[in-house]
């Protein structure tokens, strides 16, 4: 009897998809960063349609990983993708915005008193670090470089509390606030004398240990920096009216 011819051995597409799949979350950790690090910092404004053959040359990437990145930046917030329109930058001033606010105040005042209480020698330098080079770039009027040490400053003293649940619902809501006090300080002459105060008083207490003095310190900064936000819809409305 003749035989059957046998079926071909099926190729490996697991393998294939899995290397696939690893290039493409690898591409999306490539963009996701930098974009979100654009938003925040005001490079794309709020309105603003995210141009995707613009960004692809930019991050040397197809449209997969960028889109992939957009409906990332969309579940934080940070814009809204509409079907024939693409990815548009969400306002800054959202109804959502006060409750970011008061959850990152809640988080934030939380990880400085336990990171006062279990902080050791390193992160106390890198703390003193970070605070230094803010404290430089205050003093020489880069507001750039200020904000993006001040967001770094916030985000260490949350890593330092050594709290997995409390960093990643931290990170979710820090992307709107730090958003709106970029905006917010454009608005302004640049003056970080009010908020430098208070972070020489949040990082003395937790180079000291004093848990209490920590909360308390991280409560009147932040405290200050939503009384800001709340007042910057008003200012950025006098800026618009004053003629140029």
């Amino acid at each position: 009897m003749p035989t059957r011819p046998s079926r071909l051995a099926p190729s490996p597409p697991r393998a294939a998809s899995a290397g696939t799949r690893a290039e493409r979350a690898r591409r999306l950790d490539d963009v996701l960063p930098r974009l979100r690090r654009d938003i925040v910092g005001g490079r794309w404004s709020p309105g603003q349609r995210l141009p995707e053959p613009q960004l692809c040359a930019l991050f040397g990437v197809s449209r997969t990983p960028l889109r992939d990145a957009f409906r990332v930046l969309e579940s934080e917030g940070l814009v809204q993708v509409t079907p024939h329109v693409g990815a548009v930058v969400t306002p800054a001033t959202t109804p959502a915005l006060r409750e970011h606010v008061e959850l990152l105040a809640a988080l934030e005042q939380h990880a400085a008193g336990r990171t006062a209480e279990r902080a050791d020698a390193a992160t106390r330098v890198r703390l003193s670090g970070l605070h230094q080079r803010m404290q430089a770039a205050a003093e020489r009027g880069d507001r750039r470089t200020y904000l993006r040490l001040n967001d770094r400053f916030h985000r260490a003293i949350v890593l330092a509390a050594g709290n997995t649940a409390l960093a990643d619902a931290h990170e979710h809501a820090m992307w709107h606030v730090h958003r709106a006090r970029h905006l917010a300080y454009a608005l302004e002459p640049f003056d970080a004398h009010p908020t430098g105060g208070h972070h020489q008083a949040v990082i003395d207490a937790i180079l000291r240990g004093d848990a209490a003095a920590a909360r308390e310190a991280m409560r009147a900064h932040l405290d200050e920096v939503a009384q800001r936000l709340a007042n910057a819809p008003a200012r950025a409305r006098r800026t618009a009216s004053t003629p140029g």
